[in-house]
C-alpha cells in the first residue's frame, strides 16, 4: 500500500486534493495519508507508493505552477485527463462547481466571509503541529466533502426539474409549481417568485411557500384541510409555508390532491 503525503495542518485545498484521488481513482484508494512539514523540493522522491499533494513539489503540488492552480484543480485534471470522472453529467457539474469553490478559497478571491468561523474551511482546519489532529482533519473534512457533493448534485438535478416548471399569475402574484425531489426553498429564492407549489413525488410531500415577508398562505390552508381533511396539512407558525408530508416526516398521511389539483387550489381563491 501507498502514501498520500501532505503537509502537516492541511488547508481544505489539500484536504480536498486527497478526498478527490480516494473517491474517483481507484489505486489511491487504500492509500495511507502522511503527513510532512511543509516543503516544495521532495519531488525527487515522489514514486507511484509516494505522491505528494499539495506540498514536496510533486505532480499534484500547485507552489510549482504559480497562482492559476490548486492542488484541487491539478487533482481534477488528472482524474478528468485519465477518463476516471463519473459518467453521471450532474455529478461532473457538481464536482465542476467544488472545484473552482476550492480554487477561490485557496487563491483568496472568494469573500471574506468563506473564511469565518462558520465555513468549512475552519471547520476542518484544527491548527496544530500534531499528525494525529491532521488526519482527523482529512477524515472530517472528506465527510464534509462528501455531503457537500451530494447537495451539488442535487442543486443540478432541480435545475433540470426546474425546466418543466409551471407558472402562472394568482393573488399572491407570480406563482410557480414544480414536481421535484430535491428543489428547495433557498432554489425558489434564487429563481425568484411570490408563491411556490412544490410536490415531491419520492416522499408524497406538498409543500406551499412564500418568500414574501408580507404574504399569510393561511387562505390556502384553509382550502385544502377543506378539500381533503384527511391529510396531515400543516400552516407553518410564520404563515409563509403550508406542508403536508416530508422527507422529515415520513409518517404523515399524504394528500390524495393531484398536481393539477393544487395549482387550481390557489388560481381559485
Amino acid at each position: 500500500m501507498g502514501t498520500l503525503i501532505t503537509h502537516i495542518n492541511p488547508h481544505l485545498d489539500d484536504v480536498f486534493a486527497i478526498w478527490l484521488l480516494k473517491k474517483y481513482d481507484s489505486k489511491y484508494a487504500e492509500y495511507e495519508v502522511d503527513f510532512i512539514s511543509a516543503t516544495h523540493d521532495k519531488g525527487g522522491e515522489e514514486t507511484e507508493e509516494r505522491v505528494f499533494v499539495g506540498t514536496g513539489g510533486g505532480k499534484f503540488d500547485e507552489h510549482k505552477e504559480g497562482l492559476k492552480t490548486c492542488a484541487g484543480s491539478l487533482v481534477f485534471d488528472y482524474l478528468k485527463n485519465e477518463g476516471l470522472l463519473p459518467k453521471d453529467e450532474l455529478a461532473v457539474k457538481a464536482l465542476e462547481e467544488m472545484v473552482e469553490w476550492n480554487k477561490k478559497i485557496d487563491m483568496g478571491t472568494i469573500p471574506i466571509e468563506a473564511y469565518d468561523e462558520f465555513s468549512v474551511p475552519a471547520f476542518i482546519r484544527s491548527r496544530d503541529n500534531k499528525k494525529e489532529s491532521s488526519l482527523k482533519d482529512v477524515q472530517l473534512g472528506s465527510e464534509i466533502l462528501d455531503r457537500i457533493l451530494r447537495v451539488l448534485k442535487k442543486k443540478q438535478q432541480s435545475s433540470v426539474d426546474w425546466q418543466e416548471r409551471v407558472e402562472f399569475q394568482t393573488r399572491f402574484g407570480k406563482t410557480v409549481a414544480v414536481k421535484s425531489n430535491t428543489i428547495d426553498r433557498p432554489f425558489c429564492k434564487r429563481a425568484g417568485g411570490d408563491l411556490f407549489i412544490l410536490l415531491s413525488p419520492k416522499y408524497h410531500g406538498v409543500q406551499f411557500f412564500t418568500p414574501s415577508q408580507s404574504l399569510d398562505l393561511s387562505p390556502i390552508y384553509e382550502k385544502v384541510k377543506k378539500m381533503d381533511p384527511e391529510a396531515d396539512w400543516f400552516l407553518h407558525q410564520s404563515h409563509h409555508m403550508v406542508l403536508c408530508g416530508s422527507s422529515a416526516a415520513p409518517d404523515a398521511k399524504p394528500t390524495r390532491l393531484s398536481f393539477d389539483e393544487l395549482v387550481e387550489v390557489v388560481k381559485n381563491l
